[in-house]
């Protein structure tokens, strides 16, 4: 049997991907990703965009904003939709003494949890899984919260992955996202498409959109945060990575700087939601 190469395996990435597609795709580009984002496999929040701060403390930062809009209870049982290789995930865990369990579709990000985490794996603090996000393995109302961190924008069928989170948290637990939003509800913008033809994600979703699926599916949004600005600066870090890398993965951070440099109506927002 012929083995795919690394290139053949992104040339098999779908324009319309499926979770599979995504699991393939962090599978490539987690190591690049953490190294360059101080361990963690999203944006940071800058406190002061005009001052440099280094990448692990801005994404220790925009972790605590999550953490703490979740209002946790020390012994609680959270979920983590979207874990990436597991830095946010522990962070969560050891800062407000709650149980976490990190979900992501790629086998190579679980692996990576497991080994750099594996103390806190055998103690049970921090259980990673490889489930598919749209049948979470797990009862109805067994978390007390949850919290999905730049996950949603890469989920072509939203309303299934909130309605999966609806179903296995309890009544009054809190959701929390964090997430890249268009200001405008039109998946045909010129803003939109080009963002889905870079990222090879559905078309972005903006806060009107996730309002309306999250009201559908049994949740109360309770606040909306942009800190678009505060994110911002991360993206001088895929400039830098890029140049410095080269090859096929350093053109595609090229070029996703210099999108994102472009797209005026792209946003970052803080979502809080309790379950009904």
């Amino acid at each position: 049997m012929k083995m795919e190469g690394a290139s053949e395996k992104r040339a098999a990435i779908a324009l319309d991907p499926s979770p599979g597609d995504f699991g393939i795709l962090y599978d490539q580009t987690s190591d690049d990703m953490t190294d360059m984002l101080g361990g963690y496999i999203h944006a940071g929040y800058w406190e002061n965009p005009n001052q440099y701060e280094r990448p692990e403390v801005a994404g220790e930062r925009l972790t605590r904003e999550v953490g703490d809009r979740l209002s946790l209870s020390q012994g609680q049982h959270i979920l983590d939709v979207g874990c990436g290789t597991g830095k946010s995930t522990v962070q969560i865990a050891t800062t407000y003494g709650v149980r976490v369990t990190g979900i992501t579709i790629s086998k190579q990000q679980v692996d990576i949890a497991r080994t750099q985490y594996g103390r806190e794996v055998l103690a049970g603090h921090v259980p990673f899984q490889f489930p598919d996000e749209m049948d979470m393995p797990f009862a109805d109302a067994s978390f007390d919260s949850a919290y999905a961190i730049e996950s949603l924008v890469h989920m072509l069928d939203k309303r299934s992955a909130i309605a999966q989170i609806a179903r296995v948290l309890r009544p009054g637990g809190r959701l929390v996202i964090a997430d890249l939003v268009a200001d405008h509800s039109c998946p045909g913008s010129p803003i939109s498409t080009r963002y889905a033809e870079v990222f090879r994600t559905p078309p972005l979703a903006s806060v009107d959109d996730l309002r309306k699926l999250l009201s559908q599916e049994g949740f109360k949004v309770t606040n909306v945060t942009d800190i678009r600005e505060n994110v911002r600066p991360t993206n001088q870090l895929f400039k830098k990575k890029a140049l410095s890398l080269g090859g096929e993965f350093g053109q595609k951070l090229l070029e996703l700087s210099s999108v994102l440099e472009q797209l005026q109506d792209l946003g970052y927002a803080l979502i809080i939601a309790e379950r009904l």
